[in-house]
């Protein structure tokens, strides 16, 4: 199916069509791995199946209607065994407000309530931190190092990773999973 090829088409078309000087990862596993060696210190934000069966990273802003299906279904997610990881990508257009957005939510009291409230479009009352803002800078870094354009963009870490972009539904997820 044609999600299961959006990796090529994610990651390799614009590195490719890019005359560069970058050191962006080349292969499918060399994105899982920055993913991989620099997910704990940018300190997502997990939601945790009980029976896990595959772990996802899932890059979201808070000006994202999709994005905000997504957490709005959490728990059908999770009952299926997906473990959802969520980080920030800041599109350009609208960078700066998200990563101030954001990085109020995750300076939150509780940051996974938070998450889920901004995307209703109730941000937190508290301030950002110059640390708060920093991670979510780093968090909007890695998202930029993979090439992610669009939101929610959702990252099955396998050996080979399976990118689904959109508001997948978590059955048709573990359907393309199994194939």
């Amino acid at each position: 199916m044609i999600q299961r090829y959006i990796i090529t088409t994610l990651l390799f078309l614009v590195v490719a069509l890019t005359v560069s000087t970058r050191t962006y990862a080349t292969t499918p596993e060399e994105y899982e791995q920055d993913i991989e060696q620099h997910l704990a210190g940018l300190k997502p934000i997990t939601f945790r199946a009980e029976n896990e069966k595959d772990y996802i990273v899932i890059f979201v802003e808070n000006q994202c209607y999709y994005c905000a299906d997504v957490l709005k279904n959490v728990k059908a997610y999770t009952d299926v065994g997906l473990t959802m990881s969520f980080l920030t990508a800041a599109p350009k257009s609208i960078r700066d407000s998200v990563i101030e957005d954001m990085s109020r939510v995750w300076c939150a009291a509780d940051p996974a309530k938070s998450l889920q409230n901004s995307m209703k479009g109730f941000l937190p009352d508290n301030d950002s931190t110059p640390a708060c803002t920093q991670l979510i800078e780093q968090q909007a870094a890695l998202a930029d190092r993979l090439e992610i354009q669009a939101t929610p963009a959702m990252i099955v870490l396998r050996p080979t990773p399976v990118v689904f972009m959109g508001n997948v539904r978590p059955e048709i997820i573990l359907k393309e999973l199994s194939k």
